[in-house]
């Protein structure tokens, strides 16, 4: 078992090192073997050595031996046969021993106890002894292996290949202890796991070497129902936004892409919820603005458009059901990673008109009758869509990803994009 040295003070490091140097002789000297006035040191450091082994048996025998011996076995602790001589042995034992007579718990209450004078001079031989073989063989113990966990994985693919990437999509959570998920023993590595990380292998390796060949792929996010939709959502959408969301994707090639808005709908019916009234919808990349759609008001009450004929019991229209449909949006983006975001443009002023009725008292459950009167009134997004787009051009990663990837591309491809990292 391993156990720290003592501190020695600074006058006995000093009047060592001068004992070091005084007694330095020369090479030839020390090689014929020690003088005589070396061999009674040696000598003497022998028998004092013996000489404290057998005082530390004395004292075992008087106060420990009648409890802890081959007969009784108290604590499974056999103190008759113990060897004195060679501490380094035994030395988890004797650091029990240590702890047992430091806090006074041995001998216990009414049994004879040694003078406190014996008990301090067999204590502290007996820790310089253990003191002595732990510096002479230190036993630091084993270190486990460790991998990284989901979050250092990307932080290294980041780093290497110049690709962020979404390690929640591709790996599972971590194990954690005390709250904490890097620590080594924690991290196990699982068949299933390490499938896992094959799998994210492949992915990531495609897109940092670039397939000119891969196909047209449609990816799908997903906005939470309960997620409340009435400010702005995220520091990377403009001001005077609502809504919405921002995602962060990385884009395969240079080429065309398709991103299709679906609407929240109601619970009951499909219907997408307020419809009724009109607004604005941005599409941004990297905060530019690529389309404004506008939707809902069309088939207010009287409308006698074809699409706008209630039917059924929920007395609902196409439009009211498909009015979204139309929310597609076509855009050219380069390879790498970029910022793709849907919101609503914000009403900073009401419109002219008949006041909104007063809030319902309790609506489907809600305890708060402003939250109830506002989840009628605002429409959220429900989903977004990425979608490429047949016309793709067939290229390389962008120069930055490239040059993390020796040999794989020795020049720029036609309308490679030019910026860097």
């Amino acid at each position: 078992m391993f156990r720290p040295s003592r501190v020695v003070p600074l006058g006995c490091i000093v009047v060592l090192a001068a004992a070091f140097s005084l007694s330095a002789v020369p090479l030839d000297a020390a090689e014929a073997g020690p003088g005589p006035a070396q061999a009674p040191t040696v000598q003497a450091a022998s028998v004092g050595a013996a000489s404290a082994a057998v005082d530390a048996r004395a004292f075992l025998d008087r106060n420990c031996v009648a409890c802890h011996n081959e007969r009784l076995r108290t604590a499974n602790l056999l103190l008759d046969a113990a060897d004195v001589s060679h501490i380094g042995a035994g030395a988890e034992i004797w650091e029990k021993v240590v702890g047992k007579l430091r806090s006074g718990a041995m001998p216990p209450a009414g049994r004879r106890r040694p003078e406190p004078a014996a008990l301090d001079s067999f204590v502290t031989w007996l820790e310089t002894e253990l003191d002595r073989e732990a510096a002479a063989h230190p036993n630091p113990g084993r270190v486990a292996d460790h991998r990284l966990n989901r979050f250092e994985y990307g932080n290294a693919v980041r780093d290497l290949l110049g690709l962020e990437i979404d390690t929640a999509e591709l790996l599972p959570a971590d194990e954690s202890d005390q709250g904490f998920d890097n620590i080594a023993e924690v991290l196990s590595m699982s068949p299933t796991l390490l499938g896992r990380y094959m799998f994210a292998a492949r992915r990531i390796s495609q897109v940092a070497v670039g397939d000119p060949n891969i196909g047209p792929s449609v990816e799908t996010f997903d906005l939470s129902r309960g997620l409340r939709q009435d400010a702005r959502m995220n520091e990377g959408l403009p001001y005077g936004t609502r809504g919405g969301t921002l995602i962060r994707h990385y884009f395969p090639l240079d080429g065309e892409y398709l991103v299709k808005i679906r609407l929240g709908r109601n619970f009951t019916n499909s219907r997408i919820r307020a419809i009724r009234t009109r607004e604005e919808i941005d599409v941004l990349l990297d905060g530019a603005l690529v389309t404004r759609f506008a939707i809902g008001g069309e088939c207010n009450e009287g409308s006698d458009a074809p699409n706008c004929t209630s039917s059924g019991i929920y007395r609902t229209s196409p439009y009211h059901l498909t009015a979204d449909d139309s929310l597609e949006a076509r855009f050219s983006a380069s390879a790498g990673m970029h910022d793709l975001g849907v919101a609503f443009v914000r009403k900073s002023v009401l419109t002219e008109g008949m006041a909104p009725t007063a809030p319902p008292t309790k609506r489907r459950g809600w305890t708060s009758t402003s939250c109830a009167w506002k989840d009628r009134s605002i429409r959220p997004v429900r989903a977004i869509r990425r979608a490429a787009a047949a016309s793709s051009s067939a290229g390389p990663p962008p120069r930055w990803t490239r040059s993390r990837v020796p040999g794989r591309f020795s020049a720029p491809w036609p309308g490679a994009p030019t910026g860097g990292r």
